[in-house]
């Protein structure tokens, strides 16, 4: 039944639906007819408004031009008058105008003169300062300098204490007494060649007979001050020379000649030293092998050369004959030792010419200084900027006006220019607006018709749209009915499945619990005949649980005696370890002692070492057990107490040896290379004597 009603409620909701669409089709059409004509009704509406707009605005623009123009020609006249007014004010301002830049040529010209003037002094000012400035610093500098050198002079730097004493003595001896430093001088161009090559003998005494030579001596030994270099003059009387001697001196003079002719050869060291007739023979004794060469890669040169020779450079590096070279960074001239006392004589007289530089300047500073204050170039600084201001003033006034004329022409042209648009535009205006009010009046007509027409469509479109209305409700109403007859048949349908369902589940319950019920019997049958065999294996456990204990038993009696015994065994190593540990840090002790006697050891051996140069080694003696330790022991401490007594030792004396001794058996060798050329030269001379007297007589004989 349920389902026949479906079917005819069915049938007739597919009738009202295709009437309903039908309904809506025209109900569109006409809503869109409706909605075209509305939108066209709208436009000529919004035309129309805006039209009437158009023609107000026309209407008041107009208006605005007109009054313009009214005022504007107003406005023409009085802006000709202001025009003539002004002209006249620019005509005097101009002849104010160029009087006042004649004025001010003028001042400029007389204040450019005076800057200059003072520009100029103040130039020679400046320059004169900067004069005074360096005067003081050279003038200053001198003084430290004398100042300097003096102290240096006066403490004798780097003389011997036995030197100094004989100088500050100088009544004790007859001649003049003197060192070699302070006794000539040279070019500050050739200072560091000079003293590199008078190094080792500057601060050597000159005495000048043997009886002062003999009394320095003497002096210093009986007053315990020390020792001194002396360095006695040339004797005058040289023995006659030999041949030997003649023939070495000719080589030598010879090779002199041709070194003298070798590039970077500047020239012989006397050559260049500045002092006293008498002085002259200890300088000539010291430097008569000694050149000076422009560097140390010339002297290098020229020394394989002319090994004969000593070479010094203008940077102070010298290489000597012997072999030893003095080479590295150029000396300050501070340090020079040689020609200090004429260096000081030398500032001393420079000073005094510096310092009345000093003065001239200074008083020359002041004239100018005098003559700079008499320009006073701030009153013409002043007149000038007063003028300056006055012209500026009066070319404001000027400019004002000119703009003034310039701003009322403009004004005037604009003005009838203005007046011409504006009667143009009225003029347009007129014309739009006459056009305006013809387009509105057509438009107002085309509204009316379209108002009839739109209130036409309405009525349809309001019949249209209830039909369709009236429908749609129907079609709604049957609808409900048919979603409640399916809802009616689903719940009929689920109710059935659901009852179906069950019975099935039930069934299947109730053959699971059967199967549950056999399997329980059959598991608890299982479950006795592990019990039973359980209660056997228990009882078995039982019998071997009792004879356990009685193991258990005898092994704890048999762990008490083992306790007992080990306990005792403990005590002992305990005790043997206390024994041990007091061995071992006896042990210990005696190594520490043995480390600090091998330290002392070793530390004494170190000192012999230093102190005696002795290396000492292990030895068996004899006589160990009879030996006095204690007698030698005092007889060691004697020894040094003497050694004491002595004072203190010159460390250098080895070294000083080393040299002396290097220094004989080069002397030595060279004494035994002159006797053996010695015998070459007299062995060729007797050669030649022989052959010179055969070919004599040959000679003579032929000629008798």
């Amino acid at each position: 039944k349920l389902d026949e009603e479906l079917k005819a409620k069915e049938s007739e909701k597919i009738i009202i639906e295709e009437r309903l669409s039908q309904l809506n089709f025209k109900l569109e059409e006409k809503r869109n007819e409706l909605k075209t004509h509305s939108e066209h009704l709208l436009d000529k509406v919004k035309a129309i408004s805006s039209k009437e707009n158009d023609l107000k605005n026309l209407e008041k623009s107009l208006n605005e031009f007109y009054s313009r123009i009214e005022k504007l020609n107003e406005k023409i006249p009085n802006i000709a008058n202001t025009i003539a007014k002004t002209v006249g004010f620019v005509e005097a301002l101009g002849i104010e105008r160029d009087e006042t830049k004649k004025k001010i040529d003028e001042a400029e010209q007389l204040y450019v003169q005076k800057q200059n003037e003072k520009l100029n002094l103040e130039s020679e000012l400046s320059h004169l300062k900067e004069k005074e400035v360096e005067q003081k610093s050279l003038i200053k500098a001198l003084k430290e300098k004398v100042e300097f050198i003096q102290n240096l002079i006066e403490n004798l730097e780097g003389v011997s204490k036995g030197a100094k004493a004989l100088l500050e003595n100088r009544s004790l001896l007859r001649g003049e007494t003197t060192i070699l430093a302070h006794i000539g001088n040279t070019d500050e161009k050739y200072r560091f060649a000079v003293e590199a090559s008078l190094r080792s003998n500057l601060n050597n005494i000159l005495v000048e007979s043997l009886d002062d030579l003999l009394k320095g001596i003497e002096y210093l030994r009986n007053k315990k001050i020390g020792k001194a270099s002396f360095f006695f003059p040339p004797n005058g009387n040289e023995q006659k020379q030999n041949i030997f001697d003649k023939l070495q001196s000719y080589l030598l003079k010879r090779k002199a000649k041709k070194l003298s002719g070798e590039s970077g050869f500047i020239g012989w060291t006397i050559d260049f030293i500045e002092t006293e007739a008498k002085w002259k023979n200890f300088f000539n004794k010291i430097l008569q092998r000694t050149c000076i060469v422009d560097e140390l890669n010339t002297a290098f040169e020229l020394y394989k050369k002319y090994p004969e020779f000593n070479f010094s450079t203008l940077n102070g590096d010298f290489i000597s004959s012997d072999g030893i070279i003095e080479a590295g960074s150029e000396p300050k001239l501070d340090d020079s030792l040689f020609g200090r006392k004429q260096l000081l004589e030398n500032l001393k007289n420079e000073l005094p010419v510096h310092e009345h530089k000093l003065i001239e300047l200074q008083k020359e500073i002041l004239w100018k200084e005098e003559k700079i204050n008499a320009i006073d170039l701030t009153v013409l600084s002043e007149r000038g900027r007063m003028l300056v201001n006055d012209l500026a003033n009066v070319e404001k006034q000027i400019a004002q006006f000119e703009y003034e004329i310039k701003k009322s022409n403009d004004e005037s042209d604009r003005t009838q220019k203005e007046i011409q648009e504006l009667a143009a535009l009225a003029n347009d205006l007129d014309n739009q607006k006459i056009k305006v009010s013809q387009e509105l009046e057509a438009l107002k007509s085309e509204q009316e018709l379209l108002d009839a027409k739109q209130k036409s469509l309405d009525e349809e479109f309001r019949k249209v749209r209830n039909d369709n209305q009236e429908t749609l409700n129907l079609l709604n109403n049957l609808k409900i009915e048919i979603e409640r007859n399916i809802g009616e048949i689903k719940n009929t349908n689920n109710a059935i499945n659901r009852a179906e369902e069950s019975i099935s589940s039930i069934k299947t319950t109730i053959e699971r619990r059967k199967n549950d019920i056999a399997s329980a019997i059959s598991e608890m049958q299982t479950i006795q005949e592990e019990l039973e065999s359980d209660i056997i294996r228990l009882q078995q456990l039982e019998t071997a649980k009792d004879e356990l204990n009685k193991l258990l038993e005898e092994v704890d009696n048999r762990y008490k005696q083992s306790r007992a015994e080990v306990s005792k065994k403990e005590s002992e190593l305990k005790q043997l370890r206390n024994e041990r540990e007091q061995l071992s840090n006896e042990i210990h002790k005696s190594e520490i002692e043995l480390k600090e006697l091998e330290m002392k050891k070793d530390s004494l051996i170190e000192h012999i070492k230093e102190s005696y140069s002795l290396n000492l080694e292990k030895k068996t003696f004899d006589d160990l057990d009879t030996f006095n330790f204690a007698e030698r022991h005092s007889q060691v401490q004697e020894i040094k107490e003497k050694i004491k007594s002595l004072g203190p030792i010159n460390l250098l004396a080895y070294s000083e040896y080393e040299e002396e001794k290097q220094r004989l058996e080069f002397l030595h060798k060279q004494r035994d290379d002159l006797i053996e050329s010695e015998k070459d030269v007299i062995k060729t001379i007797e050669e030649i004597n022989q052959t010179a007297q055969a070919q004599f007589k040959e000679t003579f004989d032929k000629i008798r």
